[in-house]
C-alpha cells in the first residue's frame, strides 16, 4: 500500500471477504516490482499491526517478501537480508524475471542447497517457464503460489489457462491475492475469489487459503504441503 490509510482500507476489504490472516509480501530485489528495504518492511509492518489492533480490524499480518530471483539474491542471503514466510522458518517466496532465466533448475537447486524451501510466485503469468518444467520443479520440492486473479482472467486468457492447467497437473499449492492498491481490493477481487472457488471447488479453496498456508507458516516440509488438486 502507498500509505497507512490505504493499508487499513485494504485490510478492511480483505476482512469483508472472509480473510483473517495474510502474509504481506513486499517486493525485494532488483526486479521491476521495486525493492523494499528489509528494515523498512519490518518497521512498517510493526506500525500496521499496532494500528490494526487500535482500529479493531481483525486481520493478522505475518512476515513475508517476494524476492526477485537473480544472482544478487545470493548476496542478500549471505548478508541475511531476506524475509522468509512467517519470519522464522525456511520458506522463501521467489519470483522469476518476466523474461525468464537460463538454467532455472540449477538456480533453484543452489537456493535449496542453502537450506531454503522455495515457494514460486505466479508462474502461470510467464510463458518462459513451460508447464512441464514447472511440474518438474514441483517434483524437486518447489511449491507453487498462483494468483487468484489468474482464474478470473485478470491477467488474460493465457494466464487463466495456465493457472487451471497447473492446478490440474498438481503444480498449485497456495493462492495469493496480488493486492497492490485499494482499487484492486474493491475492484475484481470478490469476483476472482468466487471464480476460483467455482473452478476448483470448496475443498481445494480451503487447502489453498487455510491448510497449506498454515503449514508454510509452521515451516512444514515440502512433502507436507500437498497439491490442491488432491483436495478435490
Amino acid at each position: 500500500a502507498r500509505d497507512l490509510d490505504e493499508a487499513l482500507e485494504m485490510a478492511r476489504a480483505l476482512v469483508a471477504l472472509g480473510f483473517t490472516q495474510v502474509a504481506a509480501s513486499p517486493h525485494m530485489g532488483m526486479g521491476p516490482g521495486g525493492d523494499v528495504d528489509p528494515e523498512v518492511a519490518a518497521t512498517t509492518m510493526a506500525m500496521l499491526k499496532v494500528t490494526l489492533q487500535e482500529r479493531q480490524i481483525p486481520l493478522t499480518v505475518s512476515t513475508n517478501a517476494e524476492h526477485y530471483l537473480s544472482p544478487e539474491l545470493f548476496e542478500r542471503i549471505s548478508l541475511g537480508r531476506v524475509r522468509t514466510l512467517g519470519g522464522k522458518g525456511r520458506w522463501l517466496l521467489v519470483e522469476l524475471p518476466w523474461g525468464g532465466i537460463p538454467n532455472v533448475e540449477t538456480v533453484v537447486f543452489r537456493l535449496q542447497s542453502k537450506g531454503y524451501r522455495l515457494l514460486l510466485a505466479h508462474p502461470e503469468r510467464t510463458e518462459f517457464l513451460p508447464i512441464p518444467q514447472c511440474v518438474k520443479l514441483v517434483e524437486r520440492g518447489v511449491r507453487v503460489q498462483l494468483e487468484v486473479g489468474s482464474f478470473s482472467g485478470v491477467f488474460g486468457p493465457a494466464a487463466q489457462d495456465r493457472a487451471v492447467a497447473l492446478f490440474e497437473q498438481g503444480a498449485a499449492h497456495v493462492v495469493a491475492t496480488d493486492l497492490h492498491r485499494l482499487e484492486d481490493a474493491k475492484g475484481g477481487l470478490a469476483y476472482a475469489v468466487a471464480e476460483f472457488r467455482r473452478i476448483v471447488g470448496e475443498a481445494a479453496a480451503h487447502a489453498a487459503w487455510l491448510t497449506n498456508p498454515q503449514r508454510l507458516l509452521d515451516d512444514a516440509t515440502a512433502e507436507q504441503v500437498r497439491p490442491l488438486v488432491e483436495a478435490v
